[in-house]
């Protein structure tokens, strides 16, 4: 594969060097969306303090709805199915038995992905509601039908960071990053690293399937999909670049925060994709349903979708 042409570098302010309002609002981003860490599109907010806070205070009302967490649901299902219907995912069930992992670890693997796969929509769903809150077209204003509902995860997952990982885990997440175009491993890729043979099966089988054309098209598929839903939340974040402006932001910080934006919105599309391929392969895969063999072959599989879901592709039976 051809490296992409690597963007520009994102500043992180993780959570060990957070103070003041900053630290404050990791600790209220995490209680709200009821998980155990800062996400790194909260990381690339973090570092210009006075937009995250506006961010936040904008955001925040619409993530008390229990709307919020219904369109999330919606685009979960979307990319569970896009990957289970279309593509052949191998069975890591089997790899993980010849890991020779034990059963906690194994337990371990498995609480990891459930996190990320019920966070990354939740992400998918803020950053395509900032998008749409750049736009200086006001908002329709949409009331809720009730407070938000939703699971809260309290186990924090361990993750080996670039600096500690070993030779072997280095490797992979530099190919990572150079497949990417970014100068940073994500949460789920850092968590995946305890596991360094998973990692490397797990990479090798959904390497090949990001060049591919329909590939992207399902990422662009949910990008749409959280772009739409963003436009039917209840209380939707309004914070223009003219409010930006007027709150202090210089030219270049709004530049940088819209790049970051947009880059994040591509990301975790594909991020959410990425996670379903290993949760379906963690539940035994779908390459025996498709008829696929080879070791790292995504195969498309004949779309079908079902006009009751809102233009969603079918779940296999």
């Amino acid at each position: 594969m051809t490296p992409v042409k690597r963007q520009r570098r994102i500043t992180l302010i993780p959570e060990s060097q957070a103070q003041g309002r900053v630290l404050d609002i990791y600790q209220d981003i995490k209680t709200t969306l009821g998980v155990p860490h800062i996400n790194l599109l909260f990381q690339a907010y973090g570092a210009y303090p006075v937009f995250l806070e506006l961010h936040w205070k904008a955001m925040k009302p619409t993530l008390g709805t229990v709307e919020f967490f219904q369109f999330a649901d919606r685009l979960r299902a979307e990319a569970y199915t896009r990957a289970h219907n279309y593509f052949a995912v191998p069975d890591f069930c089997e790899e993980v038995k010849e890991m020779q992992l034990t059963q906690g670890a194994r337990q371990e693997l498995t609480e990891i992905v459930e996190l990320f796969h019920y966070n990354n929509p939740l992400l998918l769903l803020i950053v395509a509601a900032q998008m749409q809150a750049l736009d200086e077209a006001p908002v329709a204003a949409r009331q809720s039908s009730g407070p938000a509902v939703h699971p809260v995860f309290e186990q924090k997952p361990c993750s080996v960071p670039e600096e500690r990982a070993t030779e072997r885990v280095k490797r992979v997440y530099e190919d990572i990053k150079r497949t990417l175009a970014l100068n940073f491993i994500n949460s789920d890729y850092r968590a995946f690293g305890r596991f360094p043979d998973f990692l490397d099966a797990y990479w090798e089988a959904i390497k090949p399937a990001l060049a591919l054309p329909i590939y992207s098209e399902h990422k662009r598929k949910l990008k749409d999909s959280a772009l739409n839903f963003a436009t039917e939340l209840p209380l939707a974040p309004q914070l223009s670049i003219q409010q930006m402006q007027e709150a202090g932001l210089e030219e270049q910080e709004i530049t940088d925060i819209v790049r970051i934006t947009e880059q994040f919105l591509d990301l975790i599309s594909g991020l959410i994709l990425n996670v379903c391929f290993a949760k379906i392969g963690l539940e035994g895969g779908t390459r025996g349903e498709h008829g696929a063999h080879t070791k790292t072959a995504w195969e498309p599989i004949e779309e079908k979708v079902d006009s009751a879901s809102n233009g969603a592709p079918k779940r296999a039976a």
